[in-house]
């Protein structure tokens, strides 16, 4: 992580900011085709949990499996319910990333054995300045480099926005849904894991 300590930097302004205006953080490289990588769930029967699901009142499976590409490879993996103890929402988090609190109001899941490659998740408020949270994300992001792009990700309901620094990519999008979530992930060129996170985010839900 501490190839990004300006851009650290950066989000903790950006979190004052966000605050004045109601707001609240290896797979081996594939072959070009696409080989489906699956894991042995045999030690890992699947359990229901009791209770309900913060927004939707559903009862949430212990574990799931979640597939997500990454440098030209489709991997299918285990992901286990985690709860946040900073946030208020919990996610199934795969298998080779951990789930942990890095200061509040922000989450990171790391990979493990690179916790230089990880995904910030930070919850905002209903009533969120969209226009201006745009603009802090955009001017954060320059400060790491001034060529920013779209990172050509599927995310319903969000906008995303990317730089590159040499090998790094630091990609920051903003989901605009019923539950507005800011996710920040810093991968790397040879290490693509935006759909793993993605895919990771997309089950989180509030509680």
């Amino acid at each position: 992580m501490n190839n990004w300590k300006l851009y650290a930097g950066c989000t903790i302004l950006a979190g004052l900011l966000l605050t004045g205006c109601g707001a609240t953080t290896h797979d081996d490289q594939g072959a070009p085709k696409e080989d489906v990588e699956k894991e042995d769930n045999e030690n890992h029967p699947p359990h229901q949990e009791n209770g309900d699901n913060g927004s939707n009142n559903k009862v949430r499976l212990m574990e799931q499996h979640l597939q997500y590409t990454s440098n030209g490879r489709t991997i299918e993996k285990t992901a286990f319910l985690k709860r946040s103890n900073n946030q208020p929402f919990s996610l199934y988090v795969l298998q080779p990333f951990k789930l942990s609190a890095e200061e509040p109001g922000k989450d990171v899941v790391v990979l493990k054995e690179d916790d230089s490659i990880f995904m910030r998740i930070e919850l905002l408020p209903e009533d969120v300045d969209w226009d201006e949270a745009e603009e802090t994300v955009q001017a954060q992001l320059k400060s790491v480099s001034e060529t920013i792009k779209d990172p050509g990700l599927d995310v319903e309901n969000g906008t995303g926005f990317e730089v590159e620094n040499e090998d790094e990519v630091l990609t920051s999008i903003l989901i605009k849904g019923k539950e507005p979530v800011r996710l920040s992930m810093f991968t790397k060129k040879d290490q693509d894991y935006r759909d793993a996170f993605l895919k990771m985010a997309q089950t989180l839900s509030k509680e």
